[in-house]
């Protein structure tokens, strides 16, 4: 019997509960406890989040009596499957008998058990509906005693007359199917028996054997022999609404939480990167982990939400990455310390993204950066993660930080050329080159007096993107010119004098003066 409103079952649900709990003293606590009847199975076929509403205010006691309600629904179903498929055993044998008497008896054998068990389930189940309608008050017939009229025929086709042995293989068929009917029906008994003992268990009270009994009697029995039954199974699953109807629709349920989830966090990502640096100001490196973090917090939590489509509670998941942070974090004291180093750097800001960088050991262009490692690209197309402790903890050399650098160029001319002339020619390269800056003014002059050569230092300015133009461009001109003019870049040299005195005794074996 379907109630006309959630509403109102609940009212009818809890106000016998509240009148118990007001009404309950010491003294009558034990004439309570043998006098509670169940109201939660008005409905067997309740949906599972109206019955999570209607077991949460019950009390300890109440909802041992519910479970208990619920445990002799699925019991009574569990023995109707197993007189079903011993049905299937005994149609088995009359297919496979030596004479037409035989198969008859096994087939009527099959069908008084199979009657037998329906009709105790079905009294068993009319119990229990009948004394929660009386409970809360509700008049009208039970559902037991009006069933469907689909569900008479599909009993009628459930049990032919046994009346030669080719009725055995339609027997079997319409049985099967009738198992894979009952089964779904027992899975979802299964199920509403499984949220109160999850009730029960929370306020305090003993579900182990309730537990033991669903784990061992829940799932589908397949005789893997008769391929008959298999693809019945099979093909029952798929078709039912507890089984593949129920999985494919979570599993889409999973798949589009999931989508929606990454389009949700991709907004969120562009939304929160104009914001900061639309009002905030921040590095371009800052920018881009926050909104990074801020995108992979919303996947994690889409993931959750999309678990419990899947009906995987997450509740122990969580419990149980708390109870081992602990662990992870003195496990983890490495990755800890390049957190904190990560968070150093975002608040110091010594580099952002596209900055060309030497630290920890390598040099290139800032990728990216999360609160572990930072991403450098190097010249050669190589991509190094660097951990930020190691960056933090040493030297860092922000090369393209300040928006003019120095180039620093030394020319080396033999003693026997004109340093002034090398001077005015690599000046003149200077100055003619478009990309040098005027201002700093560049310096070019004679610094050292080498072993092998006179050492001329020259010192343009460019821009900081413009410096490896200048550099290269600058350096050919000059070898160019000094080419053009005869002056000459001395390899370096030593000379060697030897004395004759000590030529001719080194000649006659003597030992060289000191």
């Amino acid at each position: 019997m379907r109630l006309a409103s959630l509403f109102t079952l609940l009212l009818l649900c809890f106000s016998p509960a509240f009148d118990l709990l007001g009404q309950e003293t010491a003294n009558d606590k034990a004439a309570t406890k043998d006098s509670y009847t169940p109201v939660t199975t008005i409905d067997p076929a309740i949906p599972i989040d109206q019955l999570v509403i209607m077991v949460r205010p019950l009390t300890k006691h109440e909802l041992e009596g519910e479970a208990k309600a619920w445990f002799d629904l699925l019991r009574a179903k569990s023995r109707q499957i197993a007189a079903a498929r011993l049905g299937v055993k005994k149609t088995n044998e009359a297919m496979s008998a030596d004479s037409e008497e035989a198969a008859k008896a096994s087939l009527e054998e099959a069908q008084l058990v199979k009657e037998r068990a329906e009709v105790e389930a079905k009294k068993a189940e009319k119990e229990i509906v009948d004394a929660a309608q009386k409970e809360l008050g509700v008049d009208g017939v039970s559902k037991v005693e009006n069933q469907p009229a689909e569900d008479a025929k599909t009993d009628e086709e459930a049990a032919p007359e046994p009346t030669d042995v080719k009725a055995a293989s339609k027997t079997k068929v319409n049985l099967l199917a009738n198992v894979s009917k009952l089964q779904d029906q027992r899975a979802a008994l299964a199920e509403r028996l499984g949220v109160v003992i999850d009730s029960l268990q929370r306020k305090g009270g003993d579900v182990e054997d309730y537990q033991k009994y669903i784990n061992a009697v829940v799932g589908i029995e397949v005789d893997t022999a008769d391929m008959a039954e298999v693809w019945a199974a099979m093909n029952g699953w798929v078709l039912s609404k507890e089984g593949g109807q129920r999985v494919a629709w979570n599993l889409s349920k999973f798949i589009i939480i999931l989508l929606i989830s990454y389009l949700i966090a991709k907004v969120i990502q562009k939304v929160t990167n104009w914001l900061l640096e639309r009002r905030l100001r921040l590095s371009r490196l800052a920018e881009s982990l926050i909104a990074r973090m801020i995108k992979n917090v919303v996947m994690v939590i889409g993931f959750a939400i999309a678990l419990t489509a899947l009906e995987v509670d997450i509740t122990p998941i969580v419990a149980a990455i708390g109870a081992t942070g602990l662990v992870v974090g003195l496990a983890l004291q490495g990755t800890l310390s390049n957190f904190a180093s990560g968070i150093m750097i975002l608040v110091n800001r010594p580099f952002d993204v596209g900055d060309v960088v030497t630290a920890g050991g390598v040099t290139g262009v800032i990728h990216q950066m999360n609160l572990v490692s930072t991403t450098f690209r190097t010249f050669d197309n190589q991509t190094i993660h660097v951990p930020n402790n190691s960056i933090w903890n040493n030297v860092i050399t922000n090369i393209t930080a300040n928006p003019t650098r120095r180039v620093d160029l030394e020319f080396s001319i033999g003693y026997d050329d004109d340093f002034e002339q090398a001077e005015q020619i690599i000046m003149d390269v200077v100055k003619s080159h478009a990309l040098v800056l005027k201002d700093p003014a560049p310096q070019v002059v004679t610094h050292d007096l080498a072993d092998s050569s006179v050492n001329i230092v020259c010192r343009p300015w460019a821009k900081t993107s413009d410096w490896w133009a200048v550099k290269t461009d600058i350096t050919r001109s000059v070898k160019r010119r000094f080419d053009e003019a005869g002056i000459t870049i001395p390899y370096p040299q030593q000379d060697v004098h030897f004395h004759p005195r000590g030529t001719e005794a080194l000649q006659n074996g003597e030992p060289s003066p000191a």
